[in-house]
């Protein structure tokens, strides 16, 4: 005999409580909106792309000049964030971009810089080494420092946007899984392996599962899985603030990126680009293997000194990548529902503003800031 399942009401309903959704769930709570959050796993958690301790925050941004007013915004709402739960969130660092002379990495940062009057200083590799010691770089290679830059602590950033919309009404639903979000009558209809909500909208930030939830976007992201590595030191070069940037180098072998040691111990260094191809993220492998951290390691030996290359820790997470690597923001021309997907591995120090760009696309329609290049129909999406 079937069960006659309740259906619960609300507001809007946000799919995926991470570094999106999180935010996204507190900005619609601070309008005074019902909104309920569901995740299939506990957030803040380590199953996705929002973990890791730290995520780098940069505004000379070589990936498209269009994303540094987003990133202005974004700063402001986390410095907002922090005061508000009494907490740093975001910490300033000079960041070191390096790469061969006329590189889009290079030429990119150098771009937003001057668009948008970032202080950006040029040096040459000898000068870089001088400056900064641990970083052994091609003699050839092209530096900037951006001292617009810094990192935010991933986790606590993600709890402190979950406390902050609970505290404002908000509900989390922890452990529950989404089957479906279909049309009913105005608003829309979501069906979990718990019961049903009935909202006016809906916004889905639910990264390596969105193509399982959302059959249009299945051909627009594709899933990569990545290594995070954690090196000791053995320079306190890498503590001192004056001596240890972040840093992010578009090497012949990959673009690498890292952070200097937070905890006085270690410094933590990804590979950017490269990844195996995640077909289902629920079965992905999370045990790191030595291939996993070869070529990270072989990085650190070659281009960074003051550390001992053999990773003394290494997490795995995912990249949800697009074709062109820019995240997709969109609203669905059929439901009421806002899609957040496909952040490349770049996107979660946008999360404070794009949770605030997300509740003005539910509210209004529209953002009040400039999203149109990050529309789902550049690349021929149906969404």
């Amino acid at each position: 005999m079937a069960v006659s399942l309740s259906t619960e009401t609300c507001d809007v309903i946000v799919i995926g409580c991470g570094g999106f959704g999180s935010s996204a769930m507190f900005h619609l709570a601070q309008r005074g909106l019902n909104v309920i959050g569901i995740d299939r796993f506990h957030p803040p958690h380590d199953r996705g792309s929002s973990h890791g301790e730290t995520r780098i925050i940069r505004k000379a941004y070589f990936e498209h000049p269009s994303y540094v007013p987003l990133l202005h915004r974004a700063w402001e709402l986390w410095e907002e964030l922090s005061e508000s739960v009494g907490e740093r969130l975001i910490e300033q660092r000079d960041l070191l971009i390096a790469g061969p002379p006329g590189s889009d990495v290079i030429e990119g940062a150098r771009l937003s810089a001057r668009l948008y009057e970032l202080p950006m200083e040029n040096l040459t590799a000898a000068e870089a080494a001088i400056r900064y010691p641990e970083f052994h770089l091609p003699e050839d290679y092209a530096v900037a420092i951006e001292s617009t830059a810094g990192y935010l602590w991933a986790e606590r950033c993600v709890a402190s946007h979950l406390d902050c919309a609970t505290s404002l009404g908000a509900q989390l639903r922890p452990g529950e899984t989404v089957f479906s979000v279909a049309s009913s009558g105005s608003g829309i209809r979501v069906h979990t392996d718990r019961g049903c909500y009935s909202a006016g909208a809906a916004i889905v930030t639910s990264g390596a599962w969105t193509g399982q939830l959302l059959s249009d976007y299945a051909r627009h992201i594709s899933v990569l899985r990545k290594t995070l590595c954690w090196f000791p030191v053995t320079s306190e070069n890498w503590i001192r603030k004056d001596r240890a940037p972040l840093f992010f180098v578009d090497a012949p072998e990959s673009q690498f990126y890292g952070l200097p040691s937070v905890d006085g111990k270690t410094i933590k260094v990804g590979m950017h680009t490269g990844g195996e191809v995640v077909h289902d993220p629920s079965t992905m492998s999370r045990q790191v293997t030595d291939e996993d951290e070869r070529p990270i390691s072989q990085f650190a030996g070659k281009y960074l000194g003051g550390m001992k290359p053999q990773a003394s820790r290494s997490v795995i997470c995912m990249y949800s990548m697009t074709p062109d690597g820019h995240f997709l923001l969109d609203r669905l021309p059929e439901l009421p529902v806002v899609v957040a997907a496909g952040f490349s591995g770049h996107g979660f120090k946008f999360t404070s503003v794009l949770g605030e760009v997300a509740a003005d696309l539910v509210q209004r329609g529209q953002a009040g800031l400039d999203i149109g290049f990050l529309s789902a129909s550049r690349l021929g999406a149906d969404h």
